[in-house]
């Protein structure tokens, strides 16, 4: 049976996509409007109920008694842990190693001297999400490293709890709480119990920075400072939370999702556009005084796409359109409704801001005409004017401070 509803947010009309389950696999399926899609479901739990079918068709639930019995066999089965998992050891340092060959560098530190850190978890990669599903005995810390991949935590905790410090700054996961962080943003984390059973999702940093540079029509180039606590009792917990689990649901144990990368792929952007909507960070103002909707339609997602790879181009914008494949006109429009904006304004702000990087750069030797030039501002003394109306300074002032940094 597959459930369907729809959640109105302010500016944004999400369909959830329902899942029903047929001979042990995960089908995804929704409903579409003004090419708005996201794969978010309203109740992940029906993933993880078995269903029984009477004779005539009949759906009938298993009784408390029966799930239980089930659940204690395949704890059994899989050596305690409930599950099958991919990695496992009986000290530290197999954890770290396993972890490192699997995912990345990082470093980590038991908070007890035991010989003995009996561990298991499932670990799942795609090409932009990682899942870890894990049970350890003891308690032991994560800290970030330079040459650590950068992405976007979530960590889920069913038993025990994380605590991670973010400047003076000390949160916690308690029930009814998940905590999301950039890695390279966090002090120390400290996976809490024994024993601890967690989900944690990695979603790489990259997929962020691209959603939200066509969000904001600027690279992220400072910290993004996301609040890192959320609580799944509000709407924006539910939505992404709901997400999150039906993520993991669908790459734990060799799920579906692993077989299908546009799936996984269409999920991770969704998930990105979610915490950059309903999350609380450094831009979260800047987002709310747009009053556009932030999921753009197909051709105006890939016309961005298209400007951003190309900015260095002297681009018209029949040729936006016509590699997008669709008219100047419903260029103009979407750009209009869904960025607040033309598509010539879009273009010009993007190559405002590369240039700005460029004036910041104190590696940079070339002169503010000759940088004004290269992102094809003819006019020097009309891009000075457009420069300061949006960053508040000249563009020699930019370089001068610049320059003090050599």
């Amino acid at each position: 049976m597959v459930q369907r509803s729809v959640l109105h947010f302010p500016n944004i009309l999400i369909y959830t996509v329902g899942v029903k389950q047929v001979e042990g696999t995960l089908c995804f399926c929704g409903a579409t409007k003004s090419s708005v899609v996201l794969p978010v479901l309203l109740n992940p739990s029906r993933l993880a109920r078995p269903v029984a079918m009477m004779s005539g068709g009949r759906r009938k639930e298993p009784s408390g008694m029966d799930a239980l019995r089930r659940e204690k066999m395949a704890i059994a089965e899989h050596g305690g842990y409930g599950f099958e998992p991919t990695h496992g050891g009986t000290s530290f340092e197999s954890m770290v190693q396993a972890f490192t060959a699997g995912y990345g560098v990082f470093g980590a530190q038991p908070l007890k001297d035991d010989r003995k850190f009996a561990w298991a978890a499932d670990l799942r990669r795609t090409e932009a999400l990682t899942v870890l599903h894990s049970v350890y005995q003891s308690s032991w810390t994560i800290r970030t490293l330079d040459e650590s991949p950068q992405h976007l935590a979530f960590f889920m905790p069913h038993t025990g709890s994380f605590r991670l410090s973010i400047g003076k700054r000390t949160v916690e996961s308690g029930a009814g709480y998940f905590l999301m962080a950039n890695n390279h943003e966090v002090g120390d984390r400290v996976v809490q119990g024994g024993p601890h059973r967690s989900d944690a999702l990695f979603l790489d940093w990259k997929v962020m920075k691209r959603v939200l540079a066509s969000l904001v029509e600027k690279p992220l180039s400072e910290s993004f400072g996301l609040d890192p606590i959320l609580d799944r009792a509000t709407q924006p917990g539910q939505l992404i939370g709901n997400l999150l689990q039906t993520i993991v649901q669908g790459m734990r144990g060799a799920g579906p999702l692993l077989s299908s990368p546009l799936a996984a792929a269409a999920m991770s952007e969704t998930l990105a556009h979610l915490v950059i909507r309903f999350g609380r960070h450094r831009f979260s103002d800047h987002l709310e005084k747009k009053k556009v909707s932030l999921i753009a339609p197909w051709h105006v997602r890939r016309a961005i796409d298209y400007m951003h790879a190309n900015i260095a181009e002297p681009l018209t914008m029949t040729m936006v359109a016509d590699d997008v494949g669709v008219s100047l006109r419903a260029l103009q429009t979407g750009f209009k409704a869904f960025r607040g904006t033309s598509p010539a304004g879009y273009l010009r702000t993007i190559r405002l801001q590369a240039a700005r990087e460029q004036l910041r750069d104190p590696t940079n030797q070339q002169s503010v005409r000759e940088i004004c030039a290269i992102w094809g501002f003819a006019h020097a003394g009309r891009f000075s004017i457009i420069y300061r109306s949006t960053f508040g300074e000249s563009p020699r002032d930019t370089r001068l401070r610049a320059e003090r940094l050599r």
